[in-house]
């Protein structure tokens, strides 16, 4: 097998800007959590593809995915297809991989450097024996004869008074004697209305059925 690393560099989906090193023989892209590389996106199924190392580097082969795996722009069929560097792996039309070289030696290191910026941050004029200088701050000056500290303010040692609590409005509360005889008077007004009802009533039933022609014979009308 090769000593040269390879790596997937995501361009486009959930993960843009992270890189994944292969440094397995084999391994799988997918949804699923027991997948060794996870991408969260709806195009992409549980089990997707998977990536096998060979003498020459790595392959690729589609695992029945729904949306399919690309290189290149061509879709998969079932059979693996040799990567090289430089090449687009798609999943779907939501993720993009890019398969490249992990940069090793003095490429890794420029890479590094151009990617901090140190050469520009910090000049040679600024160093001296490839140290940054560090600031230099005089001792601090003396105060004048005449200068006098501003008094401090007296100090008390009693503690503030706790702060008011807001009053509570007066609410009156009625009268519960007052509210107990209104609900007799009211009783017994009822009680009074409905003993009259029954008395009126009564007695129209009587002058109906019975005293009809007694008291016509007493006013003298027969």
């Amino acid at each position: 097998m090769s000593d040269t690393l390879y790596q997937l560099s995501v361009r486009k989906g959930p993960k843009v800007g992270e890189k994944f090193v292969l440094e397995t023989l084999s391994l799988t892209i997918g949804r699923d959590p027991v997948s060794d590389i996870i991408l969260n996106d709806p195009e992409v199924s549980r089990q997707h593809a998977r990536f096998t190392q060979t003498e020459t580097g790595y392959q690729v082969q589609d695992l029945g995915s729904t949306n399919g795996t690309f290189v290149n722009g061509q879709r998969l069929e079932s059979e693996p297809v040799d990567l090289q560097p430089g090449f687009t792996i798609s999943m779907g039309s939501g993720v993009t991989l890019l398969y490249e070289l992990v940069p090793t030696g003095d490429a890794l290191a420029a890479t590094m450097l151009d990617q901090s910026g140190l050469s520009g941050m910090l000049g040679q004029a600024d160093h001296e024996d490839g140290l940054p200088k560090l600031p230099y701050y005089e001792e601090d000056p003396e105060a004048p004869e005449d200068w006098e500290p501003d008094p401090a303010p007296p100090f008390s040692s009693a503690p503030p008074p706790p702060p008011k609590a807001a009053a509570t409005p007066f609410v009156p509360m009625p009268d519960a004697d007052e509210a107990a005889k209104k609900r007799r008077r009211n009783m017994i007004i009822a009680v009074t209305a409905v003993i009259l009802l029954l008395c009126c009533c009564g007695f129209l039933i009587f002058m109906y059925y019975i005293g009809g022609d007694w008291l016509l014979d007493n006013l003298g009308l027969i």
